[in-house]
């Protein structure tokens, strides 16, 4: 009975003070009180002697007993007494009573395995929750900054939208008043061609009407204020011998002024013809790859063509020698194609140019840089190539010179590999010392035809605007000019003999004061309106001149 209270008492007196400690608190739930229970730590196995003794002694067995049965009841377990017997202890109470509080031992630490499982699940949980709001919050900053800069670039593109419609606006007023201005100088011209056509068919009714009438009017003239001579004799009485004279000097100096006037005109037909024949050759010259596309355009167009091209070409060297009325149509239209295929070639260069200008560049045209780098890396590889060598070439013969032989071997074998080497080297010093040069002159050639093509490309660019500008401003007067030259020459071709009279009869009037009579005066007027147009065919030469020279001065830009 002693042993029996030994172990059991000890056992039931620790729970019992456990329970005490719980209990003595009111506002302590059970939930927390078992939580409480289970985290006591439970005596070892050396010190149960001194954990039992220090609740339960052999003095206090009887009071930690009654202590022990009244926490029981107290915790609703059935006491640990006999109910008949008294005092008497009851052991099958005790065992169920210690087993229960085992049970609920084993519960509550299961209770607090699962409680810490599902802590340590909601702790990783946590964990990953708040990696996956760093990750984004990390997102949304970038997409925040993503947005930022679409805004930005959006407000950019609006803004170079905004000017772009500007400038397509300008362009369009810009366009417009080219038009209008165009049509102003188009109605313009129609007008002074009808007013020139009606004065070309008066005049040439008037002098129609003047060579008709010449035998039947005789033209007669009066001299006021007259000047006496120096010699203070009075002049000679008019008789029919001094008339005849008279009349015979007067159409002397009318054959040598006419004599000298038709040899000014040849003159100026054959450097009006020598331009023609250089401006056309110069823009034959300017476009090589222009002429091919013509004459394979022509095989499947009209048989005309064809006649027109080979008669051209078979005419070609005669056509200067003839007068300038069987030539001017072939010149006319000639030089009107030939200019066609200048302006259509000068439009290509222009396309050319902006392509380039806007970094699109085809590959064509970087077909020269590229093979000068390819050029350059061969180069520089077969340089490193040499150098390589050369080093091998040392090794070689510093370890064929460091590995010991006799002298006569040594002295024979160094003389044998060095003269070889030496040559070996001359002949691989040379051909670097070429490479290095060819490399040196492509570099110099590269460099001055980059410098050369920014050269041209700026003087293009002037020549274009400054071209774009006169074609814009001096489009009704090129047409007009070349019907001015046309048609006096037709004037002078029709009526030569006219003319000659005219011009004689006007030098021969004009150190006179006055003319006498409406019919002296007309004619005088007709004379000064063909002086007028042959002094206009004479300043028409110096711009002819000028733009073949500004013709040629483009061509040698070309060409360099």
């Amino acid at each position: 009975m002693g042993d029996w209270k030994t172990v059991t008492v000890p056992v039931l007196s620790s729970d019992s003070k456990n329970i005490f400690q719980y209990t003595s608190e009111k506002k302590i739930s059970t939930q927390t009180m078992n939580s409480q229970l289970l985290r006591l730590p439970l005596p070892s196995s050396k010190s149960t002697h001194s954990f039992f003794s220090a609740f339960c002694t052999e003095e206090n067995i009887e009071q930690s007993i009654s202590y022990l049965n009244r926490e029981l009841t107290t915790l609703g377990f059935p006491s640990i007494y006999a109910e008949s017997k008294g005092k008497e202890l009851n052991l099958i109470s005790i065992i169920n009573c210690m087993n229960e509080l085992l049970v609920l031992q084993h519960k509550n630490l299961r209770a607090q395995e699962e409680v810490e499982m599902q802590h340590l699940k909601l702790g990783s949980d946590m964990d990953h929750l708040q990696n996956c709001y760093a990750k984004l919050k990390e997102q949304l900053e970038l997409s925040k900054r993503e947005i930022v800069g679409l805004q930005e670039r959006d407000r950019q593109l609006q803004s170079k939208n905004r000017n772009l419609h500007q400038l397509l606006k300008n362009e369009k007023d810009e366009v417009q008043k080219l038009q209008n201005i165009i049509s102003s100088r188009a109605t313009q011209y129609n007008h002074d061609m009808k007013r020139k056509e009606r004065e070309y068919n008066k005049l040439k009714e008037r002098l129609h009407q003047l060579v008709m009438n010449k035998k039947d009017k005789k033209i007669a003239m009066e001299v006021l204020n007259y000047v006496g001579r120096a010699d203070g004799k009075r002049g000679a009485w008019r008789t029919d011998k001094t008339e005849a004279r008279n009349e015979e000097e007067m159409y002397k100096v009318l054959l040598s002024d006419y004599e000298q006037r038709q040899k000014q005109l040849l003159v100026e037909n054959a450097e009006l013809k020598k331009v023609l024949q250089q401006m056309k050759k110069e823009i034959i010259s300017l476009l090589p790859p222009q002429k091919q596309k013509p004459k394979e355009r022509s095989e499947d167009g009209p048989v005309l063509s064809d006649l027109e091209e080979d008669i051209g070409e078979l005419n070609k060297e005669n056509m200067w020698e003839l007068s300038c009325e069987t030539v001017r149509e072939q010149l006319t239209n000639s030089i009107r194609k030939q200019w066609r295929m200048l302006k259509n070639h000068v439009e290509k260069l222009d396309n050319q140019v902006s392509r380039v200008h806007s970094g699109a560049l085809n590959d064509k045209d970087v077909i020269s840089r590229e093979d000068h780098e390819l050029e350059t890396e061969k180069l520089e590889l077969e340089i490193q190539q040499c150098k390589e060598m050369i080093k091998t070439q040392q090794q070689l013969l510093q370890q064929q010179l460091m590995s010991p032989c006799d002298d006569d071997t040594t002295l024979l074998l160094q003389d044998c590999y060095l003269l070889e080497e030496r040559e070996r080297l001359q002949e691989e010093w040379r051909l670097f010392r070429e490479q290095k040069k060819n490399f040196e002159r492509e570099r110099r050639s590269f460099t001055e035809a980059a410098i050369r093509l920014g050269l041209e490309r700026k003087a293009f660019e002037e020549d274009r605007g400054a071209w774009l500008k006169q074609q814009f401003l001096s489009m009704s007067t090129d047409y007009k000019h070349s019907e001015n030259v046309t048609t006096p020459s037709a004037f002078f071709g029709s009526s030569d003999q006219d003319n000659r009279l005219l011009n004689s009869t006007s030098q021969q009037r004009k150190p006179h004061c006055t003319l006498r009579g409406p019919v002296s005066a007309e004619p005088c007027q007709t004379s000064q309106y063909i002086s007028h147009n042959s002094s206009n065919a004479a300043s028409k030469k110096p711009a002819g001149d000028s733009k073949s020279n500004q013709w040629q001065e483009s061509d040698k830009e070309e060409i360099e």
